[in-house]
């Protein structure tokens, strides 16, 4: 039974985890912890990647993702388009993380970014971002991965590191599908034209 009709919010673990954004927004506003919770475990991959991007720190990012977190739960009944709560959440972590760089003495040099790194990602020879996480060191991944503009970097690491969906992409970068597409797809082309820079060859 989907979140919200007559009966109320449904608090079953299955069906909860299959429900849409804004029927777990629903039942979170109703009370339901668990909607919420699972919010959470849908998007705080993401949101690490997020915040990784500006603070440049493990530790600092997940210190922005919690208070991202508790900022996006408190303000919840503010939320006016329920079907928009990705790209809302998407802005407050940005916000939030912003705020955790610019505040003194926060800034560290970025860390080993390994925990981010998803080993379970696409393992066709064809793609780059199987190059990466074969053939190249730790310390190779982040300079690759750097060199990309923001919004291609983004992506990748969306969808590589914390497994979004594109569809749940584009939610939550607020942009369309199809911009999603292009960028991941552009994405791959310059992560494929830096590696064979640095002499990483492959049959693509």
């Amino acid at each position: 039974m989907p979140i919200g009709e007559a009966c109320g919010p449904v608090s079953h673990t299955q069906e909860l985890t299959d429900a849409t954004d804004a029927e777990l927004v629903v039942a979170a506003l109703a009370g339901n912890t668990q909607a919420f919770d699972v919010l959470i475990t849908r998007y705080r991959r993401a949101m690490l990647a997020i915040a990784q991007q500006i603070v440049r720190n493990p530790t600092d990012a997940e210190d922005v993702v919690q208070d991202a977190f508790l900022r996006a739960f408190e303000a919840l009944p503010q939320l006016s388009d329920l079907n928009r709560f990705g790209a809302w959440l998407h802005s407050i972590t940005r916000n939030r993380a912003l705020r955790y760089y610019k505040s003194a003495g926060r800034y560290q040099p970025q860390e080993n970014m390994e925990p981010y790194l998803n080993r379970g990602g696409d393992t066709s020879a064809e793609d780059p971002a199987h190059i990466v996480e074969r053939e190249l060191t730790q310390q190779a991944i982040r300079d690759a991965i750097q060199e990309l503009p923001d919004d291609f970097r983004a992506v990748i690491e969306l969808y590589y590191w914390a497994e979004m969906p594109q569809k749940r992409m584009a939610e939550f970068l607020s942009v369309p599908l199809t911009t999603v597409k292009w960028r991941l797809h552009k994405a791959k082309e310059l992560l494929k034209t830096i590696l064979e820079r640095q002499g990483y060859r492959a049959d693509m």
